[in-house]
């Protein structure tokens, strides 16, 4: 009799801790409503007319250079091997290179070519750098590179990564998804990018308009492991609470089920039910770290002619990737009742509606980053003496860049100082418990 009571009470309160997890997961214990405290330095209004300056001067610049960078590339036929000593996650993964775009060179894994002449670039991937998993000797003549694409958050508090030991051995350069890196490596598909979709569309705003049957949707399964996911998970728990159709999928939520039946990003029959929604709820897990915009932007929303509803990087920084007028901002509402009251007043005047999908209308040269080669193009460029992709960075110097657009050679490159650069210029927020 007291092992069977004792059995009970243990099963009983089992129940009760998974109800407690259930209600606190799933349903929330916040209040009815989000409201939004503004940053010290919340957009007023400037980013937009500088950001379309600095275009302006990029499109000018490459109509003046033109020839000579065709030429430059043209010539750049001696084969330049980029060595990726630590891949992502010991994920041997293809990667191609444009010659016609970017230049001759090879990706390869294999360590043995660490003392071929032709390896101009060694990449290090943040996860596996360890003491005695490095090069034997290092070549002086090579550029070695530190590769993450994590958050700042993530790295710095979830995995707790100090980069003491990366800044002391002294990289050459940065690729990550900060658009000063030296290397920019954006989270847009390097295929289908949004330029590739504006040039391949041929429906019209009416036609995407006639393919919207339904209002939004979010797919998340990262629920809690940084601030930021928890946040994200307040913030759509909140607006459903408050009555808004928000259809979630992903491990988050509960009895969603399976988006577009399980199909991956890697398939068309997933754009195409992401399509049939106005709204792309595009949280992502880490607030204000800088530049920190993923395929959720990016490829779910635009690349599916939904329009992203944003939150986790700043306004400044997605209007410096993203197209003219194609995203919602949630910050700039005060509430998250605001938010939902001005989704359903588009989601009932097509016209307003039709405003955030103008910009498949525009011309490509238009939008930010237009022409900037990325990631391994971008190396492989460098390795053959041309720099031009140094422009696109914000901290470009146009009366005293550090190095000329192009050289003879590979050009020298420094990280001074990795842990200051990538923590230290990284904003406050970006770091707190939001």
């Amino acid at each position: 009799m007291g092992l069977d009571f004792t059995v009970s009470l243990r099963r009983f309160r089992f129940a009760v801790l998974l109800l407690i997890v259930y209600v606190l997961v799933y349903i929330g214990n916040g209040p009815d409503d989000v409201t939004f405290s503004k940053p010290s330095h919340w957009y007023e209004g400037r980013t937009a007319f500088t950001l379309k300056h600095h275009n302006d001067w990029i499109i000018h610049l490459l109509d003046k250079i033109r020839d000579e960078l065709e030429m430059r590339i043209l010539n750049a036929t001696d084969m330049k091997i980029i060595l990726v000593w630590i891949p992502m996650f010991d994920m041997n993964l293809p990667h191609e290179i444009n010659a016609k775009k970017c230049g001759n060179c090879k990706i390869t894994y294999d360590r043995g070519k660490i003392d071929d002449e032709r390896t101009g670039a060694v990449v290090f991937h943040f996860d596996g750098i360890i003491d005695d998993d490095l090069p034997p000797t290092r070549n002086l003549s090579q550029l070695y590179i530190y590769w993450v694409l994590e958050s700042t958050a993530t790295l710095r508090i979830n995995r707790r990564n100090s980069l003491e030991f990366e800044d002391n051995f002294n990289f050459n350069a940065t690729m990550t998804y900060r658009r000063d890196s030296d290397f920019y490596q954006s989270y847009e598909h390097h295929k289908y990018g949004v330029t590739r979709i504006m040039e391949e569309n041929t429906l019209t705003l009416e036609e995407l308009l006639a393919m919207k049957t339904k209002l939004s949707v979010a797919i998340v399964s990262n629920c809690g492991s940084t601030a930021g996911a928890r946040t994200r998970m307040r913030l759509l728990k909140t607006i459903i609470r408050l009555g808004f159709k928000l259809d979630g999928f992903g491990a988050c939520f509960w009895g969603g089920g399976k988006f577009a039946n399980g199909k991956s990003r890697h398939e068309p029959k997933f754009y195409a039910e992401v399509r049939k929604y106005k709204f792309y709820f595009s949280f992502e897990n880490s607030y204000h770290c800088k530049d920190y915009i993923t395929e959720k932007f990016f490829n779910n929303a635009l690349r599916s002619f939904t329009v992203p509803v944003v939150w986790g990087a700043t306004r400044e920084d997605y209007e410096a990737v993203a197209p003219p007028g194609s995203f919602i901002f949630v910050e700039d509402f005060d509430s998250m009742k605001a938010l939902a009251d001005y989704l359903n007043y588009l989601d009932k005047n097509d016209t307003a509606y039709l405003e955030y999908l103008k910009w498949v209308t525009i011309k490509p040269r238009d939008m930010p980053n237009y022409g900037r080669a990325r990631d391994w193009c971008s190396i492989c460029r460098a390795l053959h003496g041309i720099n031009i992709d140094d422009i696109y960075s914000p901290k470009y110097n146009k009366t005293n860049p550090i190095r000329p657009l192009f050289t003879d050679g590979v050009a020298t490159r420094t990280v001074e100082h990795l842990k200051d650069w990538y923590y230290g210029e990284d904003n406050r927020e970006c770091f707190s418990k939001y």
